[in-house]
């Protein structure tokens, strides 16, 4: 009787012991899968976030191995089928791209949700208090960032899966892949800054921007009294080529002018990173932003620039043309490659 008492606590001892190490081992697998979102922030999340954060990082584990897949499939192809875009092989390529871009896209909306959650808990509880959390202009323009990023690669992600040609769909997965790293990067600093009030740190983060920064890009970027030096120093003669669009392509016009204006004076009212175009037609200097296969791209980008007059416009051979006859033309033309 004994010793049937001392094998039952052994059998007990040890599956405690077991359950002890798969309990650790596991909460130490999830803080190294967590670590892929939240390497530079110092955030307390509860074990149902975590969860999250560790299912974010297993799919784009999985998005990770597809994609793999994906490219070793279209890599055995010839170059006939490349071309051609029509074999089973060549669909099943695709096919896997398409999913491994899903994947990526539910993996960062995944991790996204969980620091957006707690900043929209951080804003209501301050809202409920009546507090303005004055101060915190650096935090609302890390969310914003986020949200812009956000748009961003929903619409490439979406814009994947339109195309029937894998090495542009790569091309454009990859960069819905770099704006969601941004988008979750930003909403997480965000959600520290909000997490640290009423104090502020100075974090160290890189591509940081200053308070004062942030400031200057949150201003109205209306123009109300414009500068001596609105127009630029060049040869007002001088007609830029616009043949240089050889394919049908958007763009966002920002200005236009009947003489060429300044990179200071465009500068006031357009705060983006995006290269500003400038082409002469019809005896006006023209100013545009973006070079885009298809409307959807440009008019989140309209959207994005925050400028009320700016619009989408469209070209085909270097020759503007309607949008809406640049849109149906690019669907001709993909009925046609079927």
């Amino acid at each position: 009787m004994k010793d049937g008492f001392i094998r039952s606590s052994l059998r007990k001892i040890c599956f405690f012991t077991l359950y002890l190490l798969v309990i650790t081992g596991g909460a130490g697998h999830s803080q190294e899968n967590s670590k892929r979102f939240t390497s530079e922030l110092n955030v307390k999340l509860d074990a149902l976030d975590m969860k999250k954060l560790e299912r974010a990082a297993n799919l784009l584990n999985d998005a990770d191995i597809l994609l793999q897949e994906a490219n070793n499939q279209y890599t055995a192809l010839t170059d006939l089928e490349k071309k051609e875009r029509y074999s089973s092989a060549y669909n099943s390529a695709l096919k896997k791209l398409f999913e491994s871009s899903e994947t990526y896209k539910t993996a960062y909306n995944l991790a996204f949700s969980v620091f957006y959650e707690k900043n929209k808990n951080f804003w209501q509880k301050m809202n409920r208090i009546n507090h303005r959390a004055s101060g915190m202009e650096k935090a609302k323009y890390y969310e914003g960032s986020a949200l812009k990023y956000q748009n961003r690669a929903l619409i490439r992600h979406m814009q994947v899966t339109e195309s029937d040609r894998y090495e542009y769909s790569l091309e454009i997965m990859n960069d819905a892949i770099g704006y969601e790293k941004l988008a979750v990067r930003d909403q997480g600093r965000s959600l520290q800054i909000c997490t640290d009030y009423p104090v502020e740190y100075n974090y160290g983060w890189e591509d940081d921007k200053s308070l004062e920064e942030i400031v200057k890009i949150m201003k109205d970027p209306i123009v109300h009294e414009p500068p001596t030096d609105i127009f630029a120093t060049v040869d007002t003669e001088t007609v830029v080529d616009s043949s240089v669009f050889k394919e049908i392509i958007f763009k966002v016009q920002i200005a236009a002018h009947t003489a060429p204006l300044s990179d200071e004076y465009l500068n006031i009212f357009y705060k983006g990173d995006i290269p500003i175009d400038m082409i002469f037609e019809e005896d006006w200097y023209k100013y545009s932003i973006g070079r885009y296969k298809t409307l959807e791209e440009a008019e989140a980008t309209r959207i994005e620039s925050n400028i009320k007059k700016a619009f989408v416009v469209a070209y085909s051979e270097g020759k503007k043309i309607n949008t809406q006859e640049a849109v149906s033309l690019l669907e001709k033309k993909r009925s046609a490659a079927l």
